[in-house]
């Protein structure tokens, strides 16, 4: 059985390629002789490689599923909600597009869960979502080609115009790093922030997933303005000011309850 401790070592080094002894002591809050002696116990049990003065995951797939896990509990309980409240506006015959967000992947957990639905049309642009519609019968899932992102598993880098040719596609959820009035909807990588403004653009409905964390951060860039998206889903704690400005623009806020 893992210690908590040695729970948070496996989580700091799934966020990084390796790390050093003296910074695992340092964000534990432990002497150095306390972190040696559990990153030998964690060498020992086969999850980590311990190199002179520093210490990794033993393979990086591991580090990636380490990471994606941390990723995807992030304020789980208000994904849940908001992947709920967004399946419930996926009907049958459906086309639609799921980005890489965990927020999203929230949404193609609960999808499961339809028996309804039938002949659904799915293009996850995220190796994880794809991997959560796994067995799913009624669901037609059409993966894009392109390059994987490692660290968040999402598909992109090959021209977004020869897949899409000919595609309808009614409704796009996408996730984003931040939101807001002024800065729009952001995210933090180029190559998924050029994808999503090809989709801003090439589908007929944009649904919007963010929890209420993200009002209060940005990314590197915009990918779309507030008003080019038709809803936002998100949780209670999203900034009531702010919620009201959106919905001033003319765009419907669903708070998940």
């Amino acid at each position: 059985m893992i210690s908590n401790r040695h729970k948070k070592i496996l989580e700091i080094l799934a966020g990084k390629e390796s790390t050093t002894v003296q910074e695992l002591a340092q964000q534990l809050n432990v002497t150095l002789v306390t972190i040696r002696s559990d990153l030998s116990n964690l060498a020992r049990k086969g999850k980590i490689v311990r190199t002179h003065g520093s210490a990794r995951l033993i393979e990086e797939r591991v580090r990636q599923e380490y990471s994606f896990d941390i990723r995807r509990n992030i304020n789980l309980h208000k994904k849940h909600k908001i992947g709920k409240v967004a399946a419930s506006l996926v009907d049958s015959q459906d086309s639609i597009l799921l980005d890489a967000s965990t927020t999203v992947i929230s949404l193609a957990h609960e999808l499961r869960k339809r028996d309804d639905l039938k002949d659904v049309t799915i293009i996850p642009t995220g190796l994880w979502t794809a991997i959560e519609l796994m067995g799913c019968n009624d669901f037609n899932v059409l993966l894009p080609g392109g390059y994987l992102r490692h660290t968040t598993g999402s598909i992109i880098g090959l021209s977004n115009s020869e897949f899409f040719n000919g595609l309808i596609i009614k409704k796009a959820f996408l996730g984003a790093a931040g939101i807001s009035m002024e800065n729009g909807l952001t995210d933090t990588h180029l190559l998924e922030i050029d994808l999503k403004k090809f989709i801003i653009n090439y589908v007929k409905e944009v649904i919007i997933l963010v929890d209420g964390s993200k009002f209060s951060q940005t990314g590197i860039a915009a990918y779309a303005e507030i008003k080019q998206v038709s809803k936002i889903i998100t949780d209670s704690t999203a900034p009531a000011e702010e919620v009201e400005r959106i919905e001033k623009a003319g765009v419907e806020v669903i708070i998940a309850a």
